[in-house]
């Protein structure tokens, strides 16, 4: 008995692997403008408008998904297995890039990002031990900064494997409350 493929399910798949993509691109927009943030602090503040870009377009493709492939026919259960697959291919693509970017092309860069953290923190508890402000914490504060020093780098593929199954669990956890949104049943036949 051969095994026969879904062509509902085949056609889903195609549907989540063709978003995977322009997502995947936003992924390493972000990741980018997250690197580009331990020089530059302004940057940090894109990071929650950014990441309410991600919630938004995984509500979109979803809801497109259900108009166009599912007849507006879509159970909670599908709805978040859908959009944690997409979070899984687009984090694929973005891991990927992780990993050429870091091991290939900017090879110095996770050492630069490491390094411009430790400077960031030491710069901000020079100002909080000037300025005398939360005394009592900067001992505290001094050893964060003495075990952020003595961290051990991570490689390339540490880093990529860790985007991967960081997009994941963001979408096993965003897709909970747009699963309810997004559900649908069918509409009663009424004879």
């Amino acid at each position: 008995m051969a095994f026969q493929v879904n062509p509902l399910g085949r056609m889903v798949n195609n549907y989540l692997m063709k978003w995977a993509l322009p997502l995947a691109g936003w992924f390493i927009v972000e990741y980018l403008v997250r690197n580009a943030s331990s020089t530059n602090m302004m940057l940090g503040l894109l990071s929650f408008p950014m990441m309410m870009v991600t919630v938004w377009a995984l509500w979109w493709i979803i809801r497109k998904l259900r108009r166009e492939i599912l007849a507006d026919c879509i159970h909670g259960i599908q709805a978040w297995s859908f959009g944690v697959q997409l979070m899984f291919f687009a984090g694929l693509i973005e891991a990927l890039f992780i990993y050429i970017y870091n091991e290939y092309l900017f090879p110095g860069n996770l050492v630069a990002v490491q390094q411009a953290a430790i400077a960031q923190y030491e710069s901000v508890l020079g100002q909080l031990t000037e300025m005398g402000a939360y005394q009592s914490w900067i001992p505290k504060f001094q050893e964060t900064l003495e075990a952020m020093k003595e961290m051990p780098l991570q490689s390339a593929i540490d880093t990529a494997i860790g985007s991967l199954s960081n997009d994941i669990f963001a979408g096993m956890f965003i897709m909970i409350p747009l699963a309810l949104i997004l559900r649908k049943r069918p509409k009663a036949d009424i004879s």
